[in-house]
């Protein structure tokens, strides 16, 4: 890659990781290109030249992210052997799954928050993020959650896409809880820093059950 190639993509990364702080902390609606343009140290019409604007840059920032999960997600579940799945290799990809959304949680705070007003508001600019990076790794976990129900692993009358969802908004939804600061932490605080547990905690309860 050239220099000039190489400070492009620099200069749009900058401006993406710039933009994903202010678009947390302000939402799209109240944070402008020029105060965008002064965190990044940029030109503010590279923002149009790049991104064709705010919103584009907006879109941007959450398919960058999508992007990243994409890759990390790619070699987490084991298809190869989704034939021969046991109890053990579901739980072991289970596991992985939890360490995986709480390390996204934690690692990108900024993400989670724009992400979390997206779905308040409807999904209006990250539903294509959604349907075309997301929904395609989420149907990687369906083909293993119903292998395990095949093989008699996990009961066949729970729905893997129901299942899926519980699960994840319930790790991603426990930190925005936490983060409001209320009452309810004394309770539950030192899962937000012992991460272990709280994974185990998650595996009990949605694996094991609560019943004795």
């Amino acid at each position: 890659m050239s220099s000039s190639s190489d400070s492009k993509v620099d200069s749009k990364r900058c401006i993406i990781d710039a933009a994903a702080k202010l678009f947390s902390r302000l939402g799209i609606d109240k944070c402008s290109t020029r105060e965008i343009a002064k965190a990044s140290e940029s030109n503010i019409s590279l923002i149009s030249y790049y991104f064709g604007g705010k919103e584009g840059l907006y879109k941007e920032v959450m398919r960058s992210h999508a992007l990243a999960v994409k890759d990390s997600v790619q070699s987490m579940l084991a298809l190869d052997e989704v034939n021969s799945i046991n109890k053990e290799t579901f739980l072991n990809e289970i596991n992985l799954m939890v360490d995986l959304l709480i390390r996204m949680r934690v690692t990108n705070p900024e993400m989670a928050q724009i992400f979390s007003r997206e779905k308040v508001i409807g999904m209006p600019y990250s539903k294509e993020v959604h349907d075309e990076i997301f929904y395609p790794l989420t149907t990687r976990f369906f083909t293993l959650f119903k292998k395990a129900q095949e093989n008699k692993v996990v009961a066949d009358d729970i729905n893997a896409a129901l299942f899926f969802v519980t699960l994840s908004e319930g790790v991603w939804g426990f930190f925005e809880m936490f983060a409001c600061n209320t009452k309810l932490n004394k309770d539950f605080e030192n899962l937000a820093t012992d991460h272990i547990e709280l994974r185990n905690q998650i595996i009990k309860i949605y694996l094991k059950g609560a019943l004795i």
